[in-house]
């Protein structure tokens, strides 16, 4: 059932199953205690679950309860790649955050412009809306990614030149793939299909087609 689950890359029943496997007492079976592989393959569903912390806990605790296994070198090669994979992730999320920061003070000083000198500021919010989809989005912090990438949709649905219009069919796009990347697979098929039935000629532009065509057919959200 395991091997079944990791097969299907059906990651959080591997994580739910193993997890229960785990704590039981089987018996030895084609060479392989089943606690302990559960016991690995949960920390394998943890990895691709992209849950850091869990991984770094169990790793260590995977070693201590089975100090002579032949996974242990498996297990800590895991765990220092997780290392290496959270932080390069904080220290993405800082830059993010700071190039964010960038372009909030760039919309104000704007927007204290135009508004002094008595014209609209439209398009230095739009752009700042824009970048607070976009930032995120490109550098899959999804869950940070799809409000913003709502609002704007929401806000922006009219496009009155060929920019702006580029603009918000890369929004489209970057909503389908931030859906993709938290499993949120319905939803994406959905958006996808809403986005080709409505313009066509849009999407190859954000290649969200072959993201949502590379979910495999068994994935679980």
């Amino acid at each position: 059932m395991l091997d079944a689950h990791a097969n299907r890359e059906r990651w959080r029943s591997l994580a739910r199953d193993a997890e229960r496997i785990s704590q039981l007492d089987l018996p030895r079976h084609l060479q392989r205690l089943p606690a302990e592989q559960a016991a690995w393959l949960r920390i394998h569903a943890a990895r691709n679950l992209e849950q850091w912390d869990t991984v770094l806990g169990l790793g260590p605790t995977f070693r201590q309860t089975y100090p002579g296994s032949a996974l242990v070198p498996a297990v800590d090669a895991i765990v220092r790649s997780t290392l290496t994979l959270r932080a390069d992730a904080e220290d993405g999320h800082r830059m993010m955050q700071e190039e964010l920061r960038a372009e909030e003070d760039r919309a104000t000083r704007d927007i204290t412009r135009l508004e002094a000198l008595g014209r609209p500021d439209t398009e230095a919010r739009r752009r700042l809306d824009y970048q607070r989809c976009r930032l995120p989005a490109e550098k899959r912090f999804h869950a940070e990614a799809l409000a913003p990438c709502r609002a704007f949709l929401a806000a922006w649905s009219v496009a009155t030149t060929p920019a702006e219009l580029g603009e918000y069919r890369d929004v489209r796009g970057l909503e389908i793939k931030a859906l993709v990347g938290l499993r949120r697979y319905t939803e994406a098929r959905e958006h996808l299909a809403a986005f080709l039935a409505s313009d066509p000629e849009g999407e190859p532009r954000t290649r969200a087609r072959a993201v949502v065509q590379g979910i495999p057919a068994e994935a679980e959200e």
